[in-house]
């Protein structure tokens, strides 16, 4: 009896001691952030531990179950068994049970879609379980280093994979998203290392940590092998991935059961293209916002800036019909309250000055140039680039572009009339003037005169066509895309798609974008009439005389050239150049006439007429006027015949 009580007490010893160093092992070799994140989940869920929902105690299975469970899973990877594994089965069956419970729920509607993402991808199923031990699938979980989401990116690794990050927007918080980058990521790193346990164990502390211990380990590609190089943190995420694996299938071996999830496994999407606040959402069609944000993480500061480029909006199935339904409703409710930010403001801020604007937004289509939008829309590529924050030409296909175009305010143009002026006036003293018939004719500047024309200035309207493809047997998105002139990524997302199947028969939603002409009515304007004035010959030469006569000089007047000013009859024209001492006159040319014709009518020589008139050659245009000196003698031998007087052979008052 004695000896039985002594054998029992040093099997009691031993099992503490095991117990003691099995904790030991578990605070050495268990990540930080994986009981960070953990903890992070009881504060904000109020998850219980075993003591509360899990009564009864910890189910556990001697060490040939564990391996049979783990070899009989239809994994890709390499699950083994060793001790390690086996104290973070009993953690997760034990300590985390409740724990369990709730991923479990959550599971629901996150597993879904991390297997999608994962089969398009070609990469094992068994990695959706990855985001439990990265984040104990809290969408929202954030290190302390800056590692954020469900796959816990960087953001300088998240932006590497296309994960957009600015002040409202935050995709490493989308499941969708996130899940398509970590994809990503988890491929390339295999095909740097061809092992999955180096795969996660890089996943989880970097390539150039895993690359050091292989070194250190003499080239060896065995996880373990290099497990004692590995980062003290590194060394239990893979035994921990391996337990949290077999959790997920053998839950119920062990007592544990789904908890209800948080969120509705029928949810759907929508894309929203105009600024949205969640608190619209929430008032008008009655969610608690606390519950838009769980089923939205992505979005920051709960504001969707959808002018800046179209977003998906997540919601329960039947909330989606009534979203569809009061979408106008939604979008005008207290916009001015939720969407401060003012468009404009300052002095000249667009370019266009104080006119009243209108905005168009254009989506960026293939072909697209700053330089042919510009002329679309009769602004500059200059403009454009500044309304949208614009560093370099380059435009990015679906991107929405803001078009600010001036419209010109209504002014009254004041009715302007020249009044006609007549003006007769006699004077009989010496020296006076007489304007004979003096008249200046005009035309009101805001008639339309005879001759006018309206023309249409050619501008367009955007305006979106929506139309229907019906998928046929054989085709292909490449296809479907080139067919209808757009990307594959734009028709999934005008349908909704978030995979890669296509199902004959089905209706495709194709949107385009047409611009209308729209024929503008503008009233062009002739040419006003210019005010003139016919003054009488006769006036222009006695006003040349009373000139000269006032002019003080040494010379004689009697030697100053003298002009012929041509009369309104021919026949007093004729007289007064026959019967004058006028030395200059002035021919004009008509068809068929040659320098040397008119040199020899005035009796000249054709040199001479090349020089007084600076002709470079001995060519005459029809029409053009010509200085004529006429010989001292003989000028009044120049008959009617040969001058043919009148406006033709002497200067006019033009």
């Amino acid at each position: 009896m004695l000896k039985k009580i002594i054998f029992t007490g040093f099997f009691i010893g031993c099992s503490l001691m095991a117990a003691g160093q099995s904790n030991i092992q578990n605070e050495d070799d268990t990540p930080p952030e994986f009981e960070r994140a953990y903890e992070l989940l009881l504060s904000k869920r109020n998850i219980g531990t075993e003591q509360g929902n899990y009564a009864n105690g910890t189910i556990v299975f001697d060490d040939s179950v564990y391996i049979k469970r783990l070899y009989a899973l239809p994994t890709k990877m390499e699950l083994v068994f060793n001790p390690i594994v086996k104290q973070q089965i009993e953690y997760y069956a034990g300590r985390r049970k409740n724990q369990v419970s709730y991923m479990l729920g959550e599971g629901k509607y996150y597993f879904p879609i991390f297997e999608e993402i994962l089969d398009r991808e070609d990469l094992p199923m068994e990695l959706k379980y990855l985001p439990i031990i990265e984040s104990a699938l809290n969408p929202v979980a954030r290190s302390r280093k800056g590692a954020s989401g469900l796959w816990q990116f960087m953001a300088a690794t998240g932006k590497m994979y296309d994960l957009e990050i600015n002040s409202l927007v935050d995709e490493r918080f989308d499941p969708y998203k996130s899940t398509n980058a970590a994809a990503k990521f988890l491929k390339f790193l295999y095909s740097k290392y061809g092992d999955w346990n180096l795969v996660i164990a890089a996943y989880n502390c970097g390539s150039g940590n895993v690359d050091k211990a292989i070194r250190k380990s003499g080239g060896s590609t065995d996880y373990w092998t290099i497990y004692p190089y590995l980062p003290k943190e590194t060394r239990g995420y893979v035994p921990i991935f391996i337990a949290a694996t077999y959790i997920m299938n053998y839950y119920k071996e062990h007592g544990i059961n789904p908890a209800e999830g948080t969120k509705p496994t029928t949810m759907d999407s929508l894309m929203i293209n105009r600024n949205l606040h969640f608190q619209q959402i929430s008032d008008i069609l009655n969610i608690p916002i606390a519950d838009i944000r769980q089923y939205n993480p992505q979005f920051k500061s709960d504001m969707i800036p959808g002018e800046y480029k179209e977003y998906s909006l997540n919601l329960p199935l039947n909330k989606i019909t009534a979203f569809i339904d009061k979408s106008d409703t939604i979008y005008a409710y207290k916009y001015q309250e939720f969407m401060p930010h003012r468009k404009v403001a300052g002095l000249d801020v667009t370019g266009g000055g104080s006119s009243v604007g209108s905005v168009t937004t254009h989506r960026v289509k293939k072909g697209d140039t700053l330089g042919k939008l510009a002329n679309i829309y009769g602004v500059t590529s200059s403009q454009i680039k500044n309304w949208n924050g614009l560093s370099s030409n380059k435009l990015t296909v679906g991107r929405r572009l803001k078009i600010y175009r001036d419209i010109p305010e209504k002014t009254e143009t004041p009715s302007v009339e020249l009044a006609s002026n007549t003006a007769n006036n006699d004077k009989t003293s010496a020296g006076s003037t007489s304007i004979k018939s003096t008249s200046i004719k005009s035309t009101p500047i805001n008639s339309t005169p005879a001759g006018s024309t309206k023309t249409g200035s050619a501008k367009t309207e955007a305006k979106t066509v929506t139309s229907y493809y019906k998928v046929r047997k054989g085709d292909t998105w490449a296809g479907i895309a080139k067919k209808n002139g757009a990307t594959i990524s734009e028709i999934k997302g005008w349908n909704n798609i978030k995979n890669n199947k296509l199902t004959a028969g089905k209706n495709l939603k194709i949107q385009k974008t047409e611009y209308i002409p729209v024929e503008e009515e503008i009233v062009k304007l002739s040419e006003p009439a210019l005010p003139t004035v016919e003054i009488d010959s006769d006036f222009t030469a006695d006003l040349f005389d009373t000139y000269l006569k006032k002019v003080e000089t040494e010379r004689d007047a009697s030697s100053l050239p003298r002009i012929q000013i041509a009369s309104t009859s021919d026949t007093e024209s004729r007289e007064r150049i026959l019967s004058n001492d006028s030395k200059i006159i002035y021919h004009k040319v008509k068809i068929g006439e040659t320098i040397t014709k008119i040199a020899a009518i005035y009796k000249v020589k054709k040199k001479d007429i090349m020089s007084w008139n600076k002709l470079p050659t001995n060519m005459a245009k029809v029409g053009q006027r010509l200085l004529i000196h006429l010989p001292d003698k003989d000028s009044s031998a120049l008959d009617s015949n040969t001058l043919n007087p009148g406006r033709e052979n002497s200067i006019a008052a033009d």
